[in-house]
């Protein structure tokens, strides 16, 4: 019993370790190619887009407090944004669309 409990631990601790280490080189390759400037237009607003629409594109109840067809309200909340985009390489180009911009 002490040998398939350890056997099982020691399974789980290397199925961790490894999940855990492609996770990280997943996101540092996925960082080596975004592009070197990040456009809004083509490649953002597409993620807001579908995730955050329609309320905060035109039209919607939430347009006139927090527009997500302009840059500077995606800089300007981004704790909250990125707390909705779940998808990591969605994430990652936000993240570094952020870094480019913020003042």
């Amino acid at each position: 019993m002490k040998t398939i409990f350890l056997v099982t631990f020691l399974s789980f601790c290397l199925w961790f370790c490894d999940a855990t280490g492609n996770k990280d080189r997943t996101a540092e390759k996925l960082s080596s190619l975004v592009s070197d400037t990040i456009d809004y237009q083509s490649q953002i607003q597409p993620i807001l887009q579908d995730k955050c629409s329609p309320c905060h594109f035109a039209g919607g109840k939430m347009y006139e407090r927090m527009p997500f067809d302009k840059g500077e309200t995606i800089i300007d909340h981004q704790a909250g944004i990125l707390k909705r985009i779940k998808d990591e390489q969605k994430a990652i180009l936000i993240r570094e669309y952020i870094r480019q911009h913020a003042k």
